[in-house]
């Protein structure tokens, strides 16, 4: 039996004062994954640059008519984390959104009730611009959502979206293009506006 060898490590350095900023960015976008025809490619892990397997290439391509829809967060009150689960040579990553909407009102409430029986795939960006992706072509997503009115006028009155999935790295980056339909076509490595045609 040959094996091939998996030389992909390198030293991972960061620079004295680099900044690095927490957080995501008060949008995610979100499309049901029936709506998604065919996936961007995730390199197998005997790539050159560990980068690379974690990063899809190519585009999502979506079912005629459909689009990214966004959904509008409180600022500095949502976040993805990323788990090993299991054991090698099967271990994966457990991948976690928490999405913080202002409201409790019909139209929230109304996602909600659709989204906890329908595996959804979300685009979160990160402060830097880079989207992430929480959802895949082999596993479905859990979406739970909750609400709480508050209590007093200090109070939040909110509705909180929490998105699980299983994934083989932790929340892939996303650099292909994302068909909005809000915000027409958007670069997944920035954020910039796509010109129409690009």
């Amino acid at each position: 039996m040959s094996c091939t060898v998996v030389d992909l490590y390198k030293s991972i350095k960061k620079c004295p004062g680099q900044k690095v900023m927490p957080g995501i960015r008060p949008k995610v976008y979100y499309i049901p994954k029936s709506n998604i025809v065919a996936w961007p490619s995730l390199a197998d892990a005997v790539t050159a640059d560990m980068g690379d397997i974690a990063t899809y290439t190519g585009n999502f391509t979506l079912a005629e008519d459909k689009k990214w829809l966004r959904l509008d967060l409180v600022d500095m009150k949502s976040n993805i984390t990323a788990e090993t689960q299991g054991e090698p040579p099967s271990a994966t990553s457990l991948n976690k959104g928490t999405f913080v909407v202002g409201g409790t009102d019909a139209e929230i409430t109304g996602f909600g009730r659709a989204a906890i029986n329908d595996p959804l795939v979300f685009l979160v960006q990160d402060r830097d611009g880079k989207f992430r992706v929480l959802g895949n072509e082999m596993y479905d997503s859990i979406v739970k959502v909750s609400q709480d009115s508050g209590t007093g006028v200090t109070d939040q009155k909110q509705s909180t979206v929490e998105v699980e999935v299983t994934d083989l790295c932790a929340a892939p980056f996303y650099g292909g293009k994302i068909e909005s339909a809000d915000d027409g076509d958007i670069s997944g490595a920035d954020g910039s506006a796509i010109a129409a045609g690009g």
